[in-house]
């Protein structure tokens, strides 16, 4: 997959002599984290988020101080699997988009994921053999499943495919998430097969879920929540999708979902 394929178009941007409670306004309405800045001449100078707003109480300053204004981007062409990983390696939400010097989107950490997912399925859709369901789209609808009924269900289409598949639930606060994470996800693999007991083969569970972690931490920094984690073993390496809620003591947030793989 191409960025140009699953990006968001006609970004929404704002002009950096704005007000922080114009930014705000904007963010609340359109319900998205970031926006790009431009300057009079309409060239965009940088990006801003919702967390560069935090603890700013003069809400008619200029948004000009906070802009960051390092500007990381790619190109339309570039392929998903580079800016994810350029959106891992810098610790950042969303790149904007170009193609030569015209901006022409934005693609965040939850488009990527929703790319994978729709890519999947459209796969699915193409091809009926048992080769069409990916390891890394067998996770993701078993940790996608509402019931126990649906859970089975999924859990013997994934040995139909000729894969090996676990799925657990746990929740946690922010400072126990992540070993939480990796403690439950490794105990439901070797339960059910998926695994080995051995420390390789926990180890290759223990970064698919470092991986899938890495992108929930990205959308939604500091947040605990309730997740259930699936694990699907394919031939030569395992996939996790990671389904639930943020959430901290007062509210639940939004649902997310996050994928990891590694090779076993």
């Amino acid at each position: 997959m191409l960025v140009k394929d699953i990006m968001t178009t006609d970004p929404i941007t704002i002009e950096e002599d704005a007000s922080i409670l114009q930014a705000e306004r904007l963010l609340a309405i359109n319900k998205i984290g970031r926006l790009i800045v431009v300057d009079e001449d309409d060239e965009v100078v940088g990006i801003i988020t919702d967390g560069d707003f935090m603890e700013r109480d003069d809400l008619d300053a200029s948004i000009s101080e906070l802009v960051s204004r390092d500007l990381i981007s790619v190109e339309e062409n570039t392929s998903v699997k580079e800016v994810a990983q350029l959106i891992s390696e810098h610790q950042i939400g969303g790149v904007p988009v170009f193609d030569g010097d015209e901006l022409t989107g934005i693609i965040t950490a939850e488009d990527i994921v929703d790319g994978y997912v729709r890519y999947d399925k459209e796969q699915e859709e193409i091809e009926l053999d048992k080769n069409s369901i990916t390891p890394e789209s067998a996770a993701i609808y078993l940790a996608m499943t509402r019931s126990r009924e649906y859970e089975n269900y999924w859990l013997d289409k994934v040995q139909n495919y000729g894969y090996k598949g676990a799925i657990t639930q746990t929740g946690a606060s922010a400072e126990k998430l992540p070993i939480k994470l990796r403690e439950s996800t490794t105990v439901a693999a070797i339960a059910r097969g998926v695994i080995e007991e051995n420390p390789r083969e926990k180890m290759a569970i223990s970064n698919a879920v470092k991986d899938a972690y890495s992108q929930l931490a990205l959308i939604n920094p500091g947040l605990g929540g309730g997740f259930k984690i699936a694990t699907v073993r394919g031939q030569e390496h395992v996939s996790v999708a990671i389904f639930g809620k943020f959430g901290h003591a007062l509210v639940d947030g939004p649902e997310q979902l996050a994928i990891g793989t590694s090779v076993i």
